[in-house]
């Protein structure tokens, strides 16, 4: 570990790293950068240290092997635990002093996942994709009126990607139009909800995120927190009505209140009442008490941040890897044209790929390549990292025998560090999509447990297969009509920054709840005037 303070722990090796980074650094590059601090140790050959940021917060062991982070998540005990400590994390987020599905354990998540676990079955996603693909669509318009209307200009990908995102939950949420991308202003919820981030992640550095200090925005977080519960009361009131109706009357309502002969799917909301009702002795007579409404509110209030931010920071991520790499764009391009037919720069060509993907989300299935990309880009950018608590029934091992108890410390899984690991993956700097293609033997075939976005064991990330639906759908959206050119080199010209421990990226990852690129991708943008059997220009 490195030096130690008996009265600051390791806070001094933080601060002194932290100074060594480029502003607003993610803390993932604060943990990466201390591994080069252990002393009589090489980085590169670390499995794990110990890091003290007393007397702020616990002790953490930070994994950065994925042999030491399966024997983690697949444990007994550990493996489907999750430390006190995020609900500490999650409190502005979702208020309920921070208690949700994601940090809660035992009994009280196993109750709370029965409520939503219908939604994330795969054919109630299947039947949320033409809803999707219609947001997609008016975001695929958007993109094309600035590639007209403002030829060459610079403009910042990712708010609108956060519109699209915002407009994409509220409808699997809530079954809710927020309209953000239709009216170009943010809805009055989304707006809230947002507020509700910006007074969570105002840190000025990686070690602010990592000491989680946080005390001005108290107050404005409580009243901003209250208007937001009411938003979403009302959603949850409409809902229950709209059930109690429906079961009435024996006939199935939209959610707008009009007769709809067949419900395209369930949203989040619409699954937890219906759960509620289901395992209520009184059936659709039971009045849900005040902890349930603030259960739901706090669990409605997770999803929306879960379900919107660490999407968009891959898809801004893919965006940036992809038209870096004109290799991989042009073997996406042909993988789109194989599966969806010859593009020929029109709105029939778009459109038709979007209207296949609605009437048959299994096409994309079809798409290994794009998923590729999409694993590769998450592994490069990762949004999060995971963490469990220690035990004294989990004493790891690493692979040269080291052993790293694990009672009274808790476990950060760094991805950052666990996914460019030059040891596990070969070339581990490079944008390799092919990692994800290649069989077993192969030099670039990825190690068991070695790819972590979603986690593993039973805790992994309920999402996932959500979230690579709309990933692979994103780039079918964009790939082939449109050329993008990031600005990162024009927006940051002269800037005086040492990007050497942030592996030399200009788009480092910051903290604004998911690791996002900083700049919010300045890019330019044009139609790409491809058409199946030739390249653009």
């Amino acid at each position: 570990m490195p030096p130690h303070s008996a009265v600051f722990g390791h806070l001094l090796a933080a601060k002194e790293v932290t100074d060594e980074l480029p502003p607003a650094a993610h803390n993932v590059y604060v943990l990466r950068h201390l591994s080069t601090k252990v002393p009589n140790r090489s980085a590169d050959d670390l499995d794990a240290y110990y890091f003290d940021p007393a007397p702020v917060n616990d002790p953490l062991l930070v994994v950065r092997d994925p042999y030491l982070a399966h024997q983690v998540t697949s444990h007994a005990e550990v493996g489907s635990l999750k430390p006190p400590v995020l609900a500490d994390w999650f409190a502005p987020i979702t208020g309920r002093g921070g208690r949700n599905l994601f940090c809660s354990n035992g009994a009280e998540w196993k109750h709370n996942t029965s409520l939503f676990q219908g939604f994330f079955n795969n054919a109630n996603l299947d039947a949320a994709v033409p809803a999707i693909m219609d947001q997609f669509r008016l975001y695929r318009d958007v993109l094309r009126s600035k590639a007209a209307s403002t030829p060459g200009a610079m403009f910042h990908l990712e708010p609108m990607t956060l519109l699209l995102m915002n407009d994409v939950i509220g409808r699997l949420l809530l079954n809710m139009d927020l309209g953000n991308q239709k009216s170009g202003r943010t809805h009055p919820l989304s707006e809230v909800m947002l507020q509700q981030l910006n007074l969570k992640f105002s840190h000025k550095n990686g070690l602010d995120a990592l000491t989680n200090i946080s005390f001005v925005a108290r107050l404005r977080i409580w009243n901003n927190s209250r208007i937001l519960n009411a938003h979403i009361r009302q959603q949850i009131d409409r809902q229950l009505a709209e059930y109690r109706q429906k079961r009435s009357s024996g006939t199935s309502l939209s959610s707008d209140g009009q007769q709809d002969e067949e419900e395209p799917f369930k949203s989040v909301l619409g699954q937890a009442v219906e759960s509620f009702f289901a395992q209520h002795p009184a059936g659709i007579e039971a009045q849900p008490d005040a902890a349930f409404l603030e259960m739901l509110c706090a669990e409605i209030r997770m999803f929306f941040f879960a379900g919107y931010d660490s999407t968009v920071s891959a898809m801004i991520a893919c965006v940036y890897t992809v038209w870096r790499h004109k290799d991989v764009l042009a073997k996406l391009r042909a993988e789109h044209d194989s599966v969806f037919g010859a593009f020929t720069t029109t709105t029939t060509s778009s459109d038709a790929s979007i209207d296949r993907i609605a009437q048959d989300p299994n096409i994309l299935n079809q798409l290994p390549y794009t998923l590729a990309v999409v694993k590769e880009t998450m592994r490069l950018y990762p949004p999060a990292s995971g963490l469990r608590p220690g035990s004294p029934n989990l004493v790891l091992t690493g692979r040269d025998g080291t052993r790293y108890p694990t009672a009274g410390v808790l476990i950060q899984l760094n991805h950052i560090d666990i996914q460019r690991n030059p040891r596990v993956w070969p070339r581990a700097q490079e944008f390799l999509p092919e990692r994800f293609l290649v069989g077993p033997g192969h030099e670039l075939y990825p190690e068991k447990g070695a790819f972590r976005p979603f986690e593993h064991g039973v805790r992994n990330c309920t999402g996932q297969a959500l979230v690579l639906k709309e990933l692979k759908a994103f780039l079918v959206l964009v790939a082939r009509e449109f050329d993008f050119r990031n600005c990162y080199d024009e927006v940051y010209k002269g800037e005086k920054v040492n990007l050497e421990n942030v592996d030399g990226e200009l788009p480092y990852l910051i903290d604004r709840g998911a690791a996002h690129m900083r700049g919010h991708l300045p890019t330019r943008i044009r139609l790409s005037g491809y058409a199946s059997g030739k390249t653009s220009s």
